[in-house]
């Protein structure tokens, strides 16, 4: 009876959260931000979390219904229902004949894996392509050199720019405007903010997330982090920068810079391959952060939420993991 409730519990939280957790995220955001490094550990950890009691539900599902085996060639059926009959908690006689062979909900978590995995291949292939050509364009009339102990490039271009690319693509890169714009400190607020994405590997971050999880993006939640992540990266960096300088400093100098522009913004390759220092929109932030009590109910439901989505997802894969080191494939 109690698996059949956290079978149950498993269901319905994985469907209501999927649906419904952009939402809790949003509401969340005043909590998160107190902590943006930390946040993005939470988010990550939430969707890990779901996407471990999504791959789950096939796996549960096939405890309770029985279907054709023909799809399997040989004695493969009679393996697979071995591992099945091993792994399945439930009361014998719980299920129901259905026209869905068990392989192909048993092979769910397999899928999920293979389809992340080929996504994240390909968007990885992508940014390398981007980040050459960018590379290539931002190399004619670039020079290197050191600034506020930072190495940086520094390209010729009338709009006022800074952004982040990888170590081997050119690292933190500055316009000849920007150098004309800034004060030194306000010059020193935004290496410090550039350099912070490189320590803290955020292109990883991003390259990782954005890829993996674009098979899902249709799902609220999904969409929601995804979203959600390069915000809280961008406040990490800009923590970073006001340790180093201060808050007024950071803000005025994302005042001058003001939106996103120049090459990197031109070549469409903003995100995880070019990693911006420009958003007015973060001023507010640095100048009145919000109250994180409004967002503690919120943080609430979520971490409620991972408990039961981990929960069930070692209720679930367990007995099949201890199924098959006790031998059901042999």
């Amino acid at each position: 009876m109690t698996t059949l409730i956290m079978v149950a519990v498993l269901s319905v939280t994985v469907l209501v959260s999927g649906l419904a957790g952009g939402a809790v995220i949003r509401k969340a955001a005043p909590a998160l931000m107190l902590k943006p490094r930390l946040a993005v550990g939470v988010l990550l950890t939430t969707l890990a979390t779901w996407l471990v009691g999504f791959a789950a539900l096939g796996p549960m599902l096939a405890w309770g219904l029985s279907g054709p085996s023909g799809l399997m060639p040989g004695n493969s059926a009679v393996v697979c229902q071995r591992c099945l009959d091993a792994a399945n908690p439930l009361p014998a006689g719980l299920s129901f004949d259905t026209f869905i062979p068990v392989v192909l909900l048993l092979a769910l978590p397999l899928l999920l894996v293979l389809a992340m995995l080929l996504s994240g291949y390909r968007t990885f292939r992508r940014n390398a392509k981007q980040r050459r050509e960018l590379y290539d364009t931002l190399r004619a009339g670039a020079t290197q050199t050191q600034l506020a102990g930072q190495p940086v490039t520094v390209i010729p271009h009338d709009q006022p720019t800074a952004f982040t690319l990888t170590h081997r693509a050119g690292g933190i890169v500055v316009s000849t405007a920007l150098l004309k714009l800034l004060s030194h400190d306000e010059l020193t607020a935004v290496l410090t903010h550039e350099a912070a994405h490189l320590r803290q590997r955020h292109h990883v971050i991003l390259n990782i997330l954005h890829g993996a999880t674009r098979p899902l993006r249709w799902i609220p939640l999904v969409s929601t982090i995804n979203a959600a992540i390069p915000h809280y990266l961008e406040m990490a960096a800009d923590n970073a920068a006001r340790e180093q300088t201060s808050t007024p400093i950071l803000a005025s100098a994302l005042l001058k810079i003001g939106e996103k522009s120049g090459p990197a913004a031109a070549h469409g390759t903003c995100g995880s391959v070019a990693l911006h220092a420009a958003g007015i929109d973060r001023i507010r932030h640095l100048i009145a952060p919000p109250n994180g009590k409004h967002g503690a109910v919120a943080m609430t439901a979520m971490f409620t939420a991972v408990g039961i989505l981990l929960a069930g997802s070692v209720i679930v894969h367990l007995p099949y993991l201890q199924a098959v080191l006790d031998g059901c494939l042999m």
